[in-house]
């Protein structure tokens, strides 16, 4: 047998095993129980103007932290299928932010989007009864308040939203905004020139031959999505190594990109507030919000802004909190992010609606037994991560109760 032959049966051989691998895989997936289901078939792509976001009609197993059959509407957003225009006597509220908004760690009809929808619908004596209220969610982990500003702009007016609630996340998203600290060129930035705000960079498509065959795969092979998160991960660090050293000096570059790291962090617990960097980073996002909410006002629309809750504060006893956990960490104030944007939203009118504090409140009432409203057992991460039903739930109805006096007070 010659040398072609022979190659052409091995190319076989390992294709119809490959074949006979994948059904394997898929047919057990119907025996396999929910909480041992990996995570598949969630991806994101990029687009020309807001960057990722979740690829449309897909459909997948979420199991990273928590757990739910995701479906992706044909927008692209984990939200039910939603029409532009939209329906006489209703009110429209849109949702939009990162991950905590994205909302894959519970099923959709427990996230905060359906809960506010639900308590505005049932509970808000101050709209009338024959008024609809829909609540849309547009979230992608990830983003920076720059690319919820392109969404609002671009995609989320063209529904004629009457309200529209932007999630901001202390935890990373003054740092999601500065592309020196993200190294992501799939995502668009802005900066400030002489207090002008620009955009300055828009978000690099990447299409080619490799990763268009590489995307066929991921999207038709179970194997391939399964393979896929760890081969990504090694991938994706060695490409950040790589940024880190290009972008800042010399041999200086890996502590420099820890020390502006630092800085950022140390941002939004009131610390380095006398840094260039940090003051920077703060003008910038009250730079976004502040155009997000005269943008909106042309639209004939409300902007609100949500300061999403942190675990490390509102999942756990106050004396706790205050007395051990701040002060080991040099906290200089565990609620800075909700005291400097409630100064900002009072002098620019754009109600800030802060869930630490009402969560904290509830959980450090004497009457109330602690809640977590941060992770899941079943991922082993309570009382840290994202927001369980709990925190869902409990989010849900602050905002829809801010809405409804806002609307009341109208």
């Amino acid at each position: 047998m010659n040398y072609s032959k022979k190659l052409i049966l091995i190319f076989l051989g390992f294709f119809i095993a490959l074949i006979i691998l994948e059904l394997m895989i898929r047919f057990s997936f119907n025996f396999i129980p929910d909480e041992f289901l990996p995570t598949h078939g969630i991806y994101q792509s990029t687009s020309p103007i807001i960057g990722q976001k979740i690829i449309p009609n897909s459909k997948g197993i979420w199991s990273k932290e928590g757990f739910s059959r995701v479906e992706i509407n044909s927008k692209g957003w984990n939200d039910y299928e939603r029409n532009y225009s939209k329906k006489r006597k209703t009110i429209r509220v849109a949702v939009v932010g990162d991950s905590f908004i994205e909302a894959l760690q519970v099923d959709k009809s427990k996230a905060i989007g359906s809960v506010m929808e639900s308590w505005l619908n049932k509970d808000c004596n101050s709209i009338p009864a024959d008024q609809n209220i829909e609540v849309l969610s547009f979230g992608a982990s990830g983003w920076g308040t720059g690319q919820m500003y392109l969404t609002i702009t671009n995609e989320i007016v063209d529904y004629k939203p009457d309200y529209v609630v932007l999630a901001f996340f202390p935890g990373n998203d003054l740092k999601n905004n500065i592309y020196e600290l993200e190294l992501n060129p799939y995502r668009p930035y802005f900066e400030l020139e002489d207090n002008k705000l620009i955009l300055s960079r828009s978000p690099l498509i990447n299409n080619n031959i490799k990763r268009d065959t590489y995307r066929f795969l991921r999207d038709n092979l179970m194997i391939v999505q399964l393979l896929r998160e760890p081969i990504a991960n090694i991938f994706w660090k060695i490409s950040r190594d790589k940024q880190i050293k290009e972008t800042n000096s010399n041999n200086k570059s890996i502590n420099e990109y820890e020390t502006k790291i630092k800085l950022i962090e140390d941002a939004t617990w009131g610390n380095s507030l006398d840094s260039v960097y940090v003051t920077k980073a703060w003008k910038l996002l009250e730079s976004i919000l502040l155009k997000t909410s005269k943008d909106l006002e042309i639209h004939k629309s409300k902007l609100i802004t949500l300061i999403v809750s942190r675990a490390e504060i509102v999942d756990y006893e106050e004396d706790y909190v205050k007395n051990d956990w701040a002060i080991n960490n040099n906290i200089a104030n565990i609620f800075y992010p909700e005291f400097r944007l409630e100064e900002f939203g009072k002098q620019n009118n754009i109600p800030i609606v802060s869930i630490s504090r009402n969560m904290s409140d509830f959980n450090w009432n004497e009457k109330n037994e602690g809640i977590k409203f941060h992770g899941f057992k079943s991922t082993n991460n309570l009382g840290n991560g994202h927001w369980n039903e709990n925190g869902h739930k409990f989010a849900g109805e602050v905002v829809g109760r801010k809405i409804c006096e806002i609307y009341e007070n109208n």
